[in-house]
């Protein structure tokens, strides 16, 4: 049978070309590579876009083996739009975070109500909830965002690419936020990401040494 209930647009919608404008600026996170991976050596990494899409996969079967009742609509849409502040500031490296980190934290909640404005404006609480880590949601989110990028660094150690041998730190300083099932993947992934790097030493390059003057 045909479910007749319209999904006509609502009377508050914003007009569409303001839709496509943000549509058009979200697209970029497709765009983006993930810069730490390029660092890494990796030639063809990522994409910003990929990593959200990995980590709401992750966090989807994570939700699945907690014990409290979760709104995964919520996880999810935590984990799609958090790099979302990135369609105008771009990826910035880990490494350049003592250099711009409080800066970039403002500027990329002012471009994510500047992008978002008229279209999803509920989203930028959302992204609150999400960088203040205290809810269930937002701790199974940053559980699941951090283990994707330790899980990728596994499989370009498996692909033979880039050098992933920074990640081991990844890895052993892994926080699961109390969601138990991904602190025992984590495990698993430093298990196996020792295995394909075997003895590789760690030259740590391009952080911030401590200089006095």
């Amino acid at each position: 049978m045909v479910n007749n209930v319209s999904l006509d647009k609502s009377k508050d919608a914003p007009d569409p070309d303001r839709v496509l404008e943000c549509f058009a600026e979200l697209h970029n996170l497709v765009r983006l590579p993930r810069t730490g991976w390029i660092m890494a050596g990796v030639q063809d990494p990522e994409s910003v876009g990929d990593h959200c899409f990995e980590a709401s996969l992750i966090a989807y079967i994570l939700a699945r083996h907690v014990d409290v009742p979760i709104d995964l609509a919520r996880v999810l849409t935590m984990l799609l739009f958090h790099e979302v502040g990135e369609v105008r500031l771009t990826d910035m490296p880990r490494r350049a975070a003592p250099y711009i980190k409080s800066g970039k934290n403002a500027a990329e909640v002012g471009i994510a109500r500047d992008v978002l404005a008229g279209v999803a404006d509920n989203i930028c609480d959302i992204l609150a909830e999400f960088h203040a880590r205290e809810t269930p949601e937002a701790r199974l989110a940053e559980a699941a965002e951090e283990l994707q990028i330790i899980f990728a660094s596994l499989m370009y150690a498996k692909e033979g690419v880039g050098d992933m041998s920074e990640y081991r730190q990844d890895v052993a300083a892994y926080k699961d936020y109390g969601v138990g099932m991904a602190g025992e993947i984590a495990r698993v992934i430093e298990r196996r990401l020792g295995v394909y790097l075997g003895t590789k030493p760690y030259w740590e390059l391009g952080y911030r040494r401590d200089v006095t003057s």
